[in-house]
């Protein structure tokens, strides 16, 4: 070997505390490293691979964490009808793209790879302010923001935020399971109450006096995409004002409806400083991007924006800049209009198949918006297992029994649409027909 070579390794060993010189004598192994005991191995048994980790805890852990349902195994080529996620080929990429490159290399391209606020870029959250303020009817500037990755995130710093261990929460007895866990996980004991065709029973929520706070989806309810009737937002907003509860408003699609105006969030008729609203660019723009966000009063956020810097310390400035950029130039609003109509295309191509292949097993309200359609299963027919035998035939589904709170059997299939052509589309309600 090169003699460079031996001294760099010798080097190397004595910055680690391998070994030890002593002018004028030489170079010895440390004399204070322990004696390791030598390891027994089983007889006739291979060593183990270099690097691995060992599969046994020397520790103990505490209790485990909620565990989201195992993921399907696809075949090739199957249709996964099972969300409402977006169609992330429909994203003006090239305009996202230059917008990132600028923002590296602008102005202030150093500032956002370095050290930020937790609340998010000031960019970002002017922006989204001036959108919620715009489109959702907001009293929004950027102090009552903050930018987190997803709105999942905000979700949990907001329950952390908000509540101690024990404290009842209300959530919708039909439901977003990620959710429901986020609150567990602050500690959070969780009360169903009823979802019917105007959205939360909010008669039912009055019964339950030792609430703190109430998780719900009135924009579109998921997953049955009802949206609550005026009358129960407004018994609901004076509820909470009277009671001194919490509103999670989680407002996760608002850009996509279709019949009609959208309806503005209870946030937008909040004068009691009782709704935390979450929202997201996840249906927007893509799901890679994680970009969330929450609107609240000043106290809460401030909890939030310091949980934020000891879980994350903060968000990609990068990408936050960029995005930015598309809200400001109109980029996004412009996307969200294409995407819109071709989203209810694609409704209306899904419910007429349904109705055409499926119209004796599967009744169905077309939704005036969202990204998925709720349908009722006739009588005789087992929702879970038509998923199962759908996904045999190359389709995903999911059953009712996913987003009951219980976690019973339910007769209804949520049927996401907005991720798939019409031509695809109607190929899975075929699968569909066949596999039933």
């Amino acid at each position: 070997m090169h003699r460079n070579t031996v001294l760099a390794a010798y080097e190397e060993l004595a910055a680690q505390g391998w070994l030890e010189t002593s002018p004028a004598r030489g170079t010895f192994v440390a004399r204070a490293l322990p004696d390791p005991a030598p390891r027994r191995f089983a007889a006739g048994a291979a060593a183990a691979p270099r690097g691995s980790v060992p599969a046994r805890l020397g520790f103990d852990l505490g209790p485990p964490p909620p565990q989201p349902p195992p993921a399907p195994v696809l075949p090739r080529g199957a249709i996964v009808l099972a969300g409402g996620v977006p169609d992330v080929r429909l994203v003006p990429v090239q305009v996202l793209a230059r917008a990132y490159r600028r923002a590296l290399r602008g102005p202030q391209g150093r500032a956002v790879l370095e050290y930020g606020d937790p609340r998010g870029h000031p960019r970002l959250r002017d922006a989204l302010a001036g959108m919620l303020s715009a489109r959702r009817g907001l009293a929004a500037d950027a102090g009552s923001v903050l930018v987190t990755r997803g709105s999942q995130m905000a979700l949990a710093l907001a329950a952390r935020a908000l509540l101690r261990p024990g404290d009842r929460v209300a959530v919708e007895a039909y439901g977003y399971r990620p959710a429901w866990d986020a609150l567990r996980l602050a500690g959070a004991r969780l009360v169903p109450v009823p979802v019917d065709g105007e959205g939360l029973r909010v008669d039912v929520l009055e019964t339950h006096r030792r609430v703190r706070a109430v998780y719900l989806t009135p924009h579109h309810q998921y997953p049955t995409t009802v949206g609550l009737s005026a009358a129960r937002r407004l018994r609901l907003l004076e509820l909470a004002r009277t009671r001194r509860l919490a509103l999670l408003e989680d407002d996760y699609d608002h850009e996509f409806h279709y019949d009609g105006r959208p309806v503005l969030p209870l946030a937008s008729a909040d004068r009691a400083g009782v709704v935390v609203y979450v929202g997201t660019l996840s249906k927007l723009l893509a799901p890679g991007l994680r970009i969330g966000f929450a609107v609240a009063p000043e106290p809460l956020l401030a909890r939030m924006a310091a949980l934020r810097a000891l879980t994350d310390r903060q968000g990609d400035l990068a990408v936050e800049a960029a995005v930015a950029e598309l809200l400001e130039d109109g980029a996004v609003q412009r996307h969200a209009g294409r995407a819109r109509r071709t989203y209810q295309a694609r409704r209306d191509a899904l419910a007429a198949a349904l109705r055409a292949e499926l119209g004796g097993a599967l009744s169905f309200d077309l939704p005036a918006g969202g990204m998925a359609l709720w349908a009722r299963t006739a009588p005789g027919v087992d929702a879970d297992a038509w998923a199962v035998r759908a996904l045999a035939r190359g389709v995903g589904l999911h059953a009712g029994r996913r987003f009951a709170f219980d976690g019973r059997a339910r007769g209804a299939l949520r049927l996401g649409f907005a991720a798939h052509d019409e031509r695809t589309l109607r190929e899975a309600v075929r699968r569909m027909a066949a596999s039933l």
